[in-house]
Parts: structure tokens; sequence; C-alpha cells
């Protein structure tokens, strides 16, 4: 997944962390949060902002190289459903990449 990431400007993540519907987005978090994603895509921005509102859906904002933009409400998405979406044009972004090599 982290040779993916490298294909991603920017992440942005709306969460309040102890509601159940948010368990996706921490989990996506501490996914594109370790040290190889940031050794493939050091100029990654990830932003967190934290909502009291315990009632407050959770939201994540994707901005790829190309700028194409992806908002994703993951409330009751497994952590791989979102995962699968936000790669989705990254592999595409890969292709061709890989394609004018």
């Amino acid at each position: 997944m982290s040779k993916l990431m490298k294909h991603i400007n920017e992440v942005k993540v709306t969460l309040t962390p102890f509601n159940p519907n948010a368990k996706s987005s921490r989990l996506f978090l501490s996914r594109i949060l370790t040290d190889e994603v940031k050794i493939d895509n050091p100029a990654l921005k990830v932003s967190t902002s934290v909502m009291s509102d315990f009632n407050a859906i959770p939201s994540i904002h994707v901005t790829y190289r190309d700028g194409k933009k992806l908002d994703i409400h993951p409330g009751d998405m497994k952590v791989n459903d979102v995962l699968t979406l936000v790669n989705k044009h990254a592999k595409k972004l890969q292709e061709e990449q890989d394609a004018n090599a």
C-alpha cells in the first residue's frame, strides 16, 4: 500500500475519536502514518481534525498528485473498503507511471 501512497499529496481526516463510526477512520490513519509511507512519500500532508460532537459524521478527504479529490464518509465502512476506494485512483496513476517508464 505504501507504494501507492506516493501518488497522494494530502489526506484530511475528521472524526470524533470515541464514536464507534470513527473506527475505520482511526484505523485508516494508523495504516497511512507508518515509517514506510513517510519514506515513500515524505511530502504527504496528513491532517486530523478531532471533533467534540459525538454525533459528528467522520470524513476522509484525499487529494491525489494529479489534482483529483476523493471525499469519503466512512461511517459504517470497514477500513479495507476505505483503503480500496483510496487506492483505486492511486493504482491508475501507478499504472500510468509504469507505462511511461
